[in-house]
């Protein structure tokens, strides 16, 4: 075993996902998978280059302009 990595502690984290029933970003609840749609940073670049709208209460809509801007900007280049 390496120096210190018995000294190591993993911190479990809690995932997020936009859930579809409430219309926001929550907590992923195992229970109900069907309901939660997680949006990978590939999927939302992509939605933002074709200057798509992520869904209700994903990101604030003056954020999702800003990020929507920039990658519009970059395919420009």
């Amino acid at each position: 075993m390496a120096p210190g990595l018995s000294q190591l502690h993993i911190l479990p984290f809690r995932v997020a996902a936009y859930d579809k029933k409430a219309g926001k970003m929550s907590f992923f609840d195992p229970s109900r998978k069907e309901d939660f749609d997680f949006i990978s940073g590939t999927r939302m670049r992509g939605l933002a280059r074709s200057g798509a709208t992520p869904p209700d209460g994903f990101m604030a809509p003056s954020a999702w302009q800003i990020l929507a801007d920039y990658y519009k900007s970059m395919t420009n280049k």
